[in-house]
């Protein structure tokens, strides 16, 4: 019977010495992360109704802000992102268009007038894959990459 206290006695202080064990170290993660601002990305227009010379003005921009995130600049613009790379990698400056009118050259092509650096400039937009998109090649001749 004493053995059996003994032995009793000695698995109590060997549980009390295990739950008696420093509480583990913990790790303060200091996570220092800035954030990010990006333009919205282009608005998505019905392929039936022509875009607003806002919209028009907001598709020609993501296509050529450099910050923009390199997918909504691809579906900004006519032709996919791996034929598009010379576009969006070219990093020119492009100059600031203002539209100010939008008219239907087509069923699938409008054409957006307004000035650019005091001139007046037309661009063309183009219905591809369901959405209004800056002409591939209007993209070719501002920046020259194609």
């Amino acid at each position: 019977m004493i053995a059996g206290r003994v032995l009793c006695g000695l698995a109590l202080i060997a549980l009390t010495g295990c739950a008696a064990t420093e509480p583990e170290p913990t790790v303060e993660a200091a996570v220092n992360v800035a954030p990010l601002s990006f333009p919205p990305p282009p608005p998505s227009v019905a392929p039936t109704d022509i875009p607003t010379p806002d919209e028009a003005t907001a598709i020609f921009r993501t296509v050529f802000d450099w910050t923009a995130e390199r997918g909504d600049r691809a579906d900004a613009l006519e032709g996919s992102a791996e034929e598009n790379a010379a576009v969006f990698d070219s990093g020119g400056i492009v100059p600031e268009i203002v539209f100010d009118h939008v008219s239907t050259v087509a069923p699938d092509r409008v054409e957006a007038t307004g000035t650019s650096q005091g001139q007046p400039t037309t661009i063309d937009f183009v219905v591809s894959d369901g959405r209004w998109k800056l002409e591939r090649s209007t993209a070719c001749a501002v920046t020259g990459a194609c």
